[in-house]
């Protein structure tokens, strides 16, 4: 038992049965003429093969087998039917190129026939009606010149007997391919009952023709509550009965014929008029049932997951209201945050009486409206648009909270707004935390503007002490020079030794106030520099001349290398001379008697290809810790290494050299070891002017 339903579900099985029941349903389809008529009602033939192509679905290799199978079943039938074999073998393509046009009207494009909504069962129509007319113009034209008879009722007859037998069985062809998607009922067994006892006493009586669509409320009702493959079968059923009944001389339509009430060729198209019209109705009522339950489904899905949706925001509350305001949607979170139940505000409470109403009327007064709801929404009056700020609720046991509500509206079809959803967060501690943060910065605020006005009171003061200084400090030297030229007679050795110190300390005291000064004017941003074409090379031999006086009494080894050729920038020349005699007095200072101090100066070029001019400063000192270094160029900076073999300085060296060079669109780089001394590297651009007349290196 189990091989032989094992080997029915084979398609090549299930093909040749099809075919053999082609065959006997055309041999036999001579009995479905009503007595009197020459042409019969029903072809089932062709209602059998359409159905066997549409559930073998878009695929041509085997389509085209059984559409080669219905030719030679399709001939074989009228050949046993009493047609000769030529008139045989033309109706048998004919039948053929008819299920060929509704096979390719419903796969067209490789889709898998269906009937899951009008759009389908409009196609379905079209098709049917489509390969009845081309057998019926192909019928014609046989009858016409091979048996010399009429065209047009040859035609007429056999197209609306094959479309009546397409749609009443071709829909169990697209029907199994389709799931069942309606359990089974008592109910579906009730109505099938009904249905077949309503059908057979209407049929199997001598009735008269007001009964003969009796059948078809019962039809509706199945159309309305099963699903595809149930009523396709019930159709099917349905035509078989009908047509058998009719053909045997019982029912409406056969007895009218008897009487003579009606033409015997009449009664075949009563037949098929009731045939066509359960399966148009019938099929029609069944997809849009199906259409609606399925769109009941997804509107129940969506509801239930917009639902979870809205009920998962635990902590955000989101309100809709109609256009008057009053609140149609509160979920979950709206309660955790405002204490009210839903049932409790929903279709009872209007959403402005949740605000806090001294701050609707204040936003009533600001926009020129009484206080109301209209206050919440003003200017959302179309979709798109929204409005978010800050609203202060109340909640049901009077605490005042602050959310940040977002307040959009709700548009039908025609664009009138229909009512407003609102989606809302508790932002109190945010607020407060907020508050907190501004008047925090506004306290650092305002001590950076005491400490930047402190700032500049202390550039002032040290500007002007600077200033006050080196007035009488002039003269102090300048009365120095003439006790060493004795100007007021000779000296002993001891007292141009005492004068000398004095001398010596004044010029360090001089030096301390330039570099206030100097400093002063840098912070103040009026580092002027009177920058014209000088020779850099020419500067540095200047400047290292000038460190005569600060190596005299040490043991150090000097080396310098300068470019011989002028090397030629855009610069304040005294500017940059000071740049070289603080670099050269900071090696000479951090390095210990038996040292090397070296300054060389030459052009290279830059990763860009631009020409610089190089100078480099080294010694073989104490060195910079790389801690140190990050802040080596910082104003009153002192190295720890500096402070702890109290080396003179005050920090402000470094920091004015990388202001002037900066200044000359320059760049100084050190590079230092703890305890094997330290190199500073500065660039100047070459003077635009003037190209180098060698080889840079």
């Amino acid at each position: 038992m189990n091989r032989a339903l094992a080997l029915l579900r084979r398609w090549d099985v299930a093909a040749g049965l099809v075919l053999v029941g082609i065959f006997v349903l055309g041999a036999t389809a001579v009995r479905f003429a009503p007595p009197g008529s020459s042409v019969a009602v029903w072809w089932p033939a062709a209602g059998l093969g359409i159905a066997f192509l549409l559930a073998t679905g878009p695929n041509r290799r085997r389509a085209a087998i059984v559409l080669a199978g219905m030719v030679v079943s399709s001939g074989l039938a009228n050949w046993y039917g009493g047609r000769t074999p030529l008139v045989a073998t033309y109706f048998g393509f004919a039948n053929t190129a008819e299920a060929a046009v509704v096979w390719w009207a419903m796969t067209r494009g490789g889709r898998r026939p269906r009937l899951a909504a009008l759009d389908d069962l409009g196609r379905l129509l079209l098709a049917t009606l489509a390969g009845a007319l081309v057998f019926g113009v192909l019928a014609g034209l046989i009858v016409t010149y091979a048996l010399d008879r009429t065209f047009f009722p040859t035609a007429y007859a056999v197209t609306a007997s094959h479309a009546a037998a397409v749609l009443t069985l071709a829909p169990l062809g697209v029907a199994v391919s389709t799931k069942a998607t309606i359990p089974w009922r008592l109910e579906d067994l009730l109505q099938g009952i009904v249905l077949l006892a309503v059908t057979l006493w209407v049929f199997a009586s001598t009735n008269g023709l007001p009964l003969a669509f009796l059948p078809l409320p019962v039809l509706v009702w199945g159309a309305t509550r099963l699903d595809l493959r149930a009523l396709a079968t019930q159709l099917a059923v349905l035509g078989v009965i009908v047509v058998g009944l009719t053909s045997e001389g019982y029912g409406p339509f056969a007895i009218a014929g008897k009487s003579g009430a009606v033409a015997p060729e009449t009664v075949g198209a009563l037949t098929q008029a009731f045939l066509v019209t359960a399966a148009v109705t019938g099929l029609a009522l069944a997809v849009a049932s199906a259409q609606r339950r399925d769109a009941l489904a997804d509107l129940f899905s969506e509801a239930t997951f917009t639902q979870t949706v809205l009920n998962s925001a635990a902590a955000t509350a989101i309100i809709g209201t109609d256009s008057t305001g009053t609140i149609t949607l509160f979920n979950r979170g709206a309660t955790n945050l405002l204490g009210y139940q839903s049932e409790d505000v929903v279709g009872s409470l209007n959403w402005v009486e949740l605000h806090e109403p001294a701050e609707v009327a204040a936003r009533a007064a600001e926009l020129g409206l009484s206080p109301g709801p209209q206050v919440l929404v003003h200017g959302l009056d179309q979709a798109g648009r929204s409005e978010t700020r800050d609203w202060t609720w109340v909640t049901s046991d009077q605490k005042r909270i602050v959310v940040d509500l977002t307040i959009s509206p709700i548009v039908d079809q025609d664009g009138s707004v229909i009512g407003y959803i609102g989606v809302a967060e508790d932002v109190t501690e945010r607020r407060v935390a907020s508050e907190a943060v501004q008047l925090a910065l506004q306290r650092e605020r305002n001590a950076v503007e005491e400490l930047t006005a402190l700032d500049q009171t202390k550039t002032d003061f040290l500007s002007s002490v600077s200033h006050e200084f080196r007035t009488p400090l002039a003269s102090v030297l300048g009365y120095t020079e003439m006790l060493e030229d004795g100007a007021v007679g000779e000296m002993s050795p001891k007292q141009l030794d005492l004068v000398s110190r004095i001398d010596r300390n004044g010029r360090r005291l001089l030096g301390l106030i330039e570099d206030l000064l100097l400093n002063s004017r840098i912070e103040s941003g009026q580092l002027n520099l009177a920058k014209r074409p000088c020779d850099l090379a020419a500067i540095v031999d200047h400047a290292w001349e000038a460190t005569g006086p600060l190596t005299q009494r040490r043991n150090l080894h000097l080396r310098h290398e300068i470019a011989s050729r002028p090397v030629t920038v855009d610069g304040d020349d005294t500017a940059i001379e000071r740049v070289v005699l603080n670099l050269l007095s900071n090696a000479v200072k951090f390095t210990p008697d038996g040292g090397i101090v070296t300054l060389t100066l030459d052009t290279v070029r830059d990763e860009r290809g631009g020409a610089k001019a190089r100078l480099v400063v080294s010694d073989s000192g104490y060195g910079i810790s790389e801690e140190d270094q990050r802040q080596v160029f910082r104003r009153f900076f002192r190295s720890t290494d500096a402070t702890e073999r109290a080396v003179q300085g005050t920090g402000l060296g470094l920091s004015i050299v990388q202001a002037i060079v900066d200044g000359h669109e320059g760049t100084i780089r050190v590079d230092s070891v703890l305890g094997q001394g330290s190199t500073f590297t500065v660039l100047f651009p070459l003077a635009s002017a003037i190209a180098p007349s060698g080889p840079l290196h």
